[in-house]
Formats: C-alpha cells, sequence, structure tokens
C-alpha cells in the first residue's frame, strides 16, 4: 500500500518536472534567439558612417546664413536644401528637420534595436513563468523526492537526469552568470554609442521638430 502511494505521488512529482522542464526549455530557446538576433543586428551597420562627425554639427538656435551655409558645403550627409530665402526661422526648421532625420535613422539603426531585444526577453519570461527563476531547484528537489522509488536510477519516469541537467546548466549560465542580458558587453558598448548620439542630436534640436516627433511615435506605436 505504501509502495502505491509512493508511486502515485511520483506520477505527480513526473507532471510537474515534466511542465517545468518545457517551460525552462522554452525560455532557453527563446534567449539563444534573441541573443542570434542580438548577434546579427550588431553586424548590421556603422554608426560612424551614418553619422561621420556629429561634433561638428551646430545647435539649432545658433544656426544662421553663414553658419547654414557652411553645413551644406560641408555636411552633405544632412541633405540640407541650398539657401533660397534670409529668413532665420526658416533656415531654423531646415535644420531642425534635417537633424531629426537623423534621429530617425538612429531609432532605426540595428544597434538601437538590438537594445530592445533585451525588454522582449524580460517580457516573455514574465508570462511564461513569473518564478522561473526557481525552477532549477524545484526540479532538482523533484529528483530527489521519487529517486528511491524509481526502479530505473536517474528517471523521473521519461524524463532523465542528463536532459534536466542540460536545461538548468543552460539556464543557470544564462540567468544567473549572464543575468539574463541578451547582449554581450561589446554590444552594450555599441548600444550605449548609439544612445550618447540621440542624446547629442536631441541636445542640437533635434527634438523640437515634427518630424522627430512623428519618427518617435511610430517606433513606440
Amino acid at each position: 500500500m505504501a509502495d502505491n502511494v509512493v508511486n502515485d505521488a511520483c506520477q505527480v512529482v513526473d507532471t510537474l518536472a515534466a511542465f517545468q522542464l518545457d517551460v525552462l526549455k522554452r525560455i532557453n530557446r527563446k534567449f539563444a534567439a534573441l541573443r542570434g538576433l542580438a548577434q546579427l543586428l550588431e553586424q548590421l551597420g556603422n554608426l560612424d558612417e551614418l553619422v561621420p562627425n556629429i561634433g561638428a554639427l551646430i545647435p539649432v538656435v545658433r544656426i544662421d546664413l553663414a553658419i547654414y551655409e557652411n553645413l551644406v558645403a560641408n555636411c552633405p550627409y544632412l541633405n540640407l536644401p541650398p539657401f533660397t530665402t534670409g529668413d532665420l526661422n526658416q533656415l531654423q526648421v531646415q535644420v531642425t528637420g534635417a537633424y531629426a532625420n537623423f534621429f530617425r535613422k538612429l531609432l532605426n539603426h540595428p544597434w538601437n534595436r538590438m537594445g530592445q531585444l533585451q525588454a522582449q526577453m524580460d517580457q516573455f519570461q514574465g508570462e511564461v513563468n513569473a518564478a522561473i527563476t526557481d525552477a532549477g531547484d524545484f526540479l532538482r528537489c523533484l529528483q530527489t523526492v521519487c529517486a528511491a522509488g524509481k526502479a530505473v536510477a536517474g528517471q523521473l519516469n521519461a524524463l532523465s537526469n542528463a536532459d534536466i541537467a542540460k536545461e538548468i546548466g543552460i539556464f543557470a549560465e544564462n540567468f544567473a552568470a549572464d543575468a539574463g542580458q541578451v547582449m554581450t558587453e561589446p554590444m552594450r558598448i555599441k548600444y550605449q554609442e548609439l544612445q550618447d548620439a540621440q542624446a547629442q542630436l536631441k541636445a542640437l534640436g533635434a527634438d523640437v521638430g515634427q518630424d522627430y516627433t512623428d519618427a518617435k511615435a511610430a517606433l513606440d506605436g
């Protein structure tokens, strides 16, 4: 009778272990997919090619006719139209639009999207199992509880210790050693470079233009 109770209990344990192991595998696969995508995005695009010398750009509030003509001549990547009017406000609007256009390009730059993958990982992890950080200990505990009652040593029914240990090891590496970070340190450096460029463009006046507002709204939406 006692053996039947142990076996029945262990059947429940098997079911719980299978569920937790499946959750663990799903998160490990998701992490691997997002890390792979981040590695691909890291190789796409060069910030220096997009914004050759952001330090040479002039704040919008300082734009006058002479500075505007200098930007047209020396910063062709801004695509500023030739001078057609002496109206100072119009010149500043043209420069604001050019800066906002670059800000929009930065918002869509692969390195910026690389940084957004972490939010996807965090959301997925939360949706799958809020207590997944305890899954490793939970599975080990289940193995211990029923190990003595199994005819085949080292198994929880169809779940082998090797399979469980493998997934626990992958999870521990990703979420303990790497703290669940999709980006590696070189990726984080590139992502920060892009954030710094965004901040500089905003300081120059990019965020006062409707082009910037529209671009930001489109990205957030």
